[in-house]
């Protein structure tokens, strides 16, 4: 199979490797269906010494289940399912809490003998515990919504429950790339009913969703639960901050961490 490797900064190939294998029975391989490249791809493309040694890429991705090890009971051949970031069991006492990025027995893609998800199939350990089955086929219109659950959306969803986001909150969303965007979106599914994208005054690419112009010809984007609020990009707005800006989602103020900044009493 094909597989991405990086060597060094901007030295990223495409090679030819054996296929992965079933080694343990709690093991699945998937037949990977699409993949993205996150952020933290980029960092090592821009800095990562050059060693000679191959480190494999991607930990976002949604594929088709191609064969099961005998202790794997949730997912079977043909099923279309959805990767998340790390594998974990589900069951250790981190896993019960919501903690699958430190599972006890879990990891991380593209390390410790674990393929990358930029690849065209991969070994995925844990798989009952890992693994997410999706209600649809690999040739589905919702696929490319779907491989935002595998890290971003989760990821911005994360932020908004976080900041304790409900019906009728104005929300400032700090940073404006894919985690932010995606913030805006999980903002809006917990029902705040005005968002604030607070970037670098929006970077150009994303410009024309939040352009007042375009929001009065067409009306503001619609998903599935109707029409998303105005994006109202405030660039030097006193928002509050916390130490991963591209996640946060605050409200007026300075706090230390994201969360609810509750209004100040009329004068």
């Amino acid at each position: 199979m094909r597989a991405t490797f990086m060597y060094g900064a901007g030295d990223v190939r495409v090679e030819t490797v054996p296929d992965p294998v079933i080694k343990q029975p709690t093991d699945a391989l998937v037949r990977v269906v699409a993949a993205c490249v996150c952020g933290s791809d980029l960092h090592p493309y821009h800095s990562m010494p050059a060693t000679g040694e191959a480190v494999p890429m991607g930990h976002e991705f949604v594929g088709v289940v191609e064969e099961t090890g005998a202790e794997v009971f949730t997912v079977r051949r043909g099923d279309l399912v959805i990767a998340p970031f790390a594998w974990s069991d589900g069951t250790c006492e981190f896993c019960r809490e919501g903690l699958q990025t430190s599972c006890l027995h879990g990891g991380f893609w593209a390390r410790d003998g674990v393929g990358g998800g930029q690849a065209e199939a991969v070994r995925v350990p844990l798989a009952d515990g890992t693994l997410v089955k999706a209600p649809v086929g690999e040739d589905s219109q919702l696929l490319p919504g779907l491989l935002t659950l595998s890290d971003v959306y989760g990821t911005g969803h994360h932020a908004a429950r976080r900041a304790e986001v409900g019906p009728g909150d104005t929300v400032v969303v700090i940073g404006d790339g894919a985690v932010g965007l995606l913030a805006v979106l999980a903002a809006r599914r917990l029902g705040a009913e005005r968002i604030i994208p607070a970037g670098q005054g929006l970077r150009p690419r994303h410009r024309p969703r939040a352009d007042p112009r375009r929001l009065r010809r067409h009306g503001p984007p619609r998903g599935p639960q109707g029409p998303h609020p105005p994006l109202t990009p405030v660039p030097g707005t006193n928002t509050a901050c916390s130490s991963d800006p591209a996640t946060a989602l605050c409200g007026r103020g300075a706090p230390s961490r994201p969360g609810r900044v509750d209004r100040p009493p009329p004068a």
